[in-house]
């Protein structure tokens, strides 16, 4: 039986290009959404094209007496999958003095909360497949201190760390790691020539691609004597 992968916030952006590059390589995807079910289902169309199969599940993230009924559903329909990447994010711009207690909710339950409790019952009703891994979708700029996306960038800092301390409590049966990206897709809030600006300013002087960042992921989910690490897929964006 070939591997699959779970893959949440997986419909669209980076999710979507993740669980194409799996696809490719022979893998089955259990493809998680929340609002974005035209995506999914066109999504799953595709997948299907390359000879796997692609379940979709929907599920609310922030609603978290459902998360252990969502892997639960999952794992009837998808037995075989050895790999979850939590994916899905929220990023809001605020920064600490206009942060209210609905933001910092919204920021902690989707970036850090679900991620928590998925792991968690990932390890629960996966950790006895082979070379079982979960990886955390993160960013460079955890290794900054910029304060523009204040809640945001603190909910990653703390999955950043939940990285190793859960690589610690789930060995042998489950492997943590995580992905720090870069800029890789056009933001709302970018303006004119902020690409190519970007691209400047690292030390490669390049834009990692979607498929940079899914090939990173794809070799983490291979390598089954590492656990605890954090890849930055940046440019060198993070030694800045």
């Amino acid at each position: 039986m070939r591997d699959a992968v779970i893959i949440t916030g997986g419909a669209k952006r980076v999710g979507a290009a993740m669980a194409i590059y799996f696809a490719k390589r022979n893998h089955d995807i259990a493809l998680h959404y929340n609002h974005s079910e035209n995506e999914a289902v066109e999504l799953q169309k595709q997948i299907k094209t390359l000879g796997v199969n692609c379940e979709i599940f929907t599920q609310d993230l922030s609603n978290f007496s459902g998360l252990e009924q969502l892997i639960k559903n999952i794992h009837a329909k998808m037995p075989h999958c050895n790999a979850l990447i939590n994916n899905a994010s929220i990023f809001e711009r605020c920064e600490f003095m206009e942060t209210d207690e609905a933001l910092f909710d919204r920021e902690f339950s989707i970036n850090f909360k679900a991620p928590f409790f998925l792991t968690q019952y990932f390890a629960k009703y996966f950790g006895i497949n082979k070379n079982a891994c979960v990886i955390n979708v993160l960013d460079t700029d955890i290794a900054q201190n910029h304060i523009s996306h204040f809640a945001y960038l603190l909910s990653k800092k703390s999955l950043a760390d939940f990285i190793k301390m859960a690589a610690l409590a789930l060995g042998p049966n489950v492997r943590m790691n995580g992905v720090c990206p870069g800029s890789m897709l056009p933001s709302e809030e970018n303006y004119e020539g902020y690409e190519e600006k970007t691209k400047q300013l690292v030390p490669l002087k390049l834009q990692p691609s979607l498929d940079d960042l899914s090939e990173a992921v794809f070799w983490l989910t291979e390598q089954s004597s590492i656990t605890g690490q954090i890849i930055n897929i940046d440019g060198g964006k993070h030694v800045l």
